[in-house]
């Protein structure tokens, strides 16, 4: 993933948003997001596992794109259902806004209850293509694990795109 220089050279940097929600008293966690704008090497990490010409294979540099990732989100069952994944999602969603020229979320198509994909179609974000064994590569030679059909998964994801408004137009 990510060392810990990383991540913080990232934090200073505004190239990454971490969100955490408390709830209690003493304060516990109770959600977690992320969101990120990619590198050259963070984009073509995120491409890699897609089809080829799924999105441009050329850096972000080679054009001047500046490109947002929404990461992962996690809330404690307790929590779930109260609005608080929405919450983060909607900030993070207007933080990507501010900072990006395009910004692209991938939404995992399992056979649960609380899929991602309509808060992120009530959100703006626009369907682009399902990605058929996104995660297989990663679950298979890395340490994920897909809670729904272990490892490897063949679960299939719906890539999203956040159409940013051109701020000179």
């Amino acid at each position: 993933m990510f060392t810990v220089e990383q991540v913080l050279d990232d934090l200073r940097d505004g190239a990454l948003l971490f969100l955490t929600a408390y709830a209690g008293k003493p304060p516990v966690p109770v959600g977690v997001a992320t969101a990120r704008v990619l590198d050259d090497d963070g984009y073509r990490d995120f491409i890699a596992p897609m089809p080829s010409g799924t999105l441009p294979a050329a850096p972000p540099s080679a054009d001047g794109r500046r490109i947002g990732r929404l990461n992962s989100l996690a809330v404690t069952a307790p929590m779930r259902g109260r609005g608080l994944g929405r919450a983060l999602t909607a900030h993070r969603t207007e933080w990507l806004g501010e900072r990006c020229t395009e910004a692209y979320t991938i939404s995992w198509l399992h056979n649960q209850e609380g899929r991602s994909e309509g808060l992120f179609r009530a959100l703006g974000w626009q369907p682009v293509a399902i990605l058929h064994d996104y995660w297989l590569q990663a679950t298979t030679t890395g340490d994920q694990s897909c809670p729904q059909c272990g490892r490897p998964c063949h679960c299939p994801g719906l890539l999203l795109r956040l159409p940013i408004p051109c701020p000179t137009c």
